[in-house]
């Protein structure tokens, strides 16, 4: 009777062959997983404007603190994601604002503005990264 079974080498072959893919797509499934990340801050970023939106309906005005808007859904901070918010102001006037977000990636922070239409100009609603020099309002900050 013959004994079947796999040969060393080609046992070593197979290994071989599983950690090149492995090699291959675990950095591909990080980049996927980084990516998620800021969705989920561009998300919370999306319902603290949404929060924005519903105190400017009961008060005529735009908040310039999250404390002001924690009654109207403004998103709690957590260990790896902060939100903070305030008001663009032009000729004395709060015309618009702002939603700062930074979230920690891999021990890098990661910093987003989001700006709501400016009422009376032609400026749309928009997200940008920010580098951490950057400040264009009062109170927006990359630092954590």
């Amino acid at each position: 009777m013959k004994t079947r079974g796999f040969t060393l080498i080609e046992l070593a072959i197979v290994v071989a062959i599983i950690g090149i893919l492995a090699a291959v797509a675990v950095p591909i499934f990080s980049s996927f997983s980084d990516d998620a990340k800021i969705d989920e801050l561009h998300a919370n970023m999306l319902v603290a404007a949404t929060a924005q939106e519903k105190y400017f309906v009961s008060k005529g005005k735009y908040a310039t603190t999250p404390a002001e808007l924690t009654p109207y859904g403004f998103p709690a901070n957590t260990d790896d994601m902060r939100l903070k918010t305030g008001v663009v102001v032009k000729n004395g006037v709060g015309m618009s604002y702002w939603i700062n977000g930074l979230r920690k990636i891999k021990g890098e922070t990661h910093c987003w503005l989001f700006v709501s239409s400016l009422m009376g100009t032609q400026e749309r609603t928009s997200f940008k990264e920010l580098k951490s020099s950057e400040q264009p309002y009062t109170g927006v900050s990359c630092s954590w």
